[in-house]
């Protein structure tokens, strides 16, 4: 058996022992002091009862055999209720030492599969940054290649380009020459032609400006002079002839202020009929100054 597993009970005993000293050491000499000090200074005699005495003394030494039989009672039990304890603490300690056992096996577990797990995943990790920098190093080179390509087509472009506008630039040339070439013969033509038609003009109207002096004069023939005729009168005249010369229709366009004059022009108009001489015009003179045409008639005894 083990030596500390006395030493606590055998501790408890020798206390318990000295309080009960302690108390009749007290109960016998303090009772005897009091009764010291109650006595009179004088001497003074009493009777002593030993029988009393003794009876006092078993007494006490049976309550101290109590005592003590319940110390030691208390001591068992409590060293047994020690044992209890100290058993449930070493089944407790037992327990926690196999817990803790299966704890550092279990972390142990639990460490190496993590240290297998982080070594697979820098190895994954070191595997992909290898992927990716080879993948890297390889989409650099594409995109090199591919801007190298570019570049050079951008050159090529350019220097397309620049055959191009260099073309379309000799080509505009050509046709800007071409183009005033063509405007200065063009120019030329047209005043060659408006020098023509200002000279077929000249002579259309020289050709058909007798035809009209033939027309007033044929006209004042068969006016018949009315009364209220004054001088410096004229009137206006629309006349629309045939091919033949012959009169379609004549009417007033500006009248003279006076409608008897008006009306003796128009019926010197009708009178005549026909303009025989428009015959021997030019259709296309005629169609273009005769077949419609305005005449001023101022009679040649109303001018003054």
């Amino acid at each position: 058996m083990n030596l500390r597993s006395y030493l606590l009970p055998a501790f408890l005993a020798l206390i318990l022992h000295s309080v009960i000293l302690s108390a009749l050491f007290y109960s016998w000499f303090g009772y005897a002091e009091d009764h010291r000090q109650l006595t009179p200074r004088h001497v003074k005699a009493q009777m002593v009862d030993l029988k009393t005495q003794i009876k006092a003394s078993q007494q006490a030494k049976q309550a101290e055999a109590r005592k003590k039989a319940d110390a030691k009672k208390k001591a068992d039990a409590k060293k047994k209720a020690d044992a209890k304890k100290k058993a449930d603490a070493k089944k407790k300690a037992d327990a926690k030492k196999k817990a803790d056992a299966k704890k550092k096996a279990d972390a142990k577990k639990k460490a190496d599969a993590k240290k297998k797990a982080d070594a697979k995943k820098k190895a994954d990790a070191k595997k992909k940054a290898d992927a990716k920098k080879k993948a890297d190093a390889k989409k650099k080179a594409d995109a090199k290649k591919k801007a190298d390509a570019k570049k050079q087509e951008a050159l090529e472009n350019e220097q397309a380009r620049k055959e191009v506008e260099e073309k379309l630039a000799e080509q505009q040339r050509r046709e800007r020459e071409e183009q005033a070439k063509a405007q200065r013969e063009a120019e030329l033509d047209a005043a060659m032609a408006q020098e023509e038609r200002e000279m077929q003009a000249e002579q259309e109207q020289q050709s058909v400006a007798g035809y009209r002096d033939y027309i007033a004069y044929e006209i004042e023939q068969n006016w018949r002079r009315p009364p209220s005729a004054r001088n410096g009168m004229k009137v206006s005249l629309a006349l629309h002839l045939l091919p033949t010369g012959e009169v379609d229709n004549v009417y007033v366009v500006k009248g003279s202020g006076n409608n008897h004059f008006d009306e003796s022009a128009i019926r010197a108009v009708k009178r005549v009929g026909r303009f025989s001489k428009l015959q021997e015009m030019d259709p296309v003179l005629f169609d273009r100054y005769y077949r419609k045409f305005n005449l001023e008639f101022i009679p040649s005894d109303l001018r003054r």
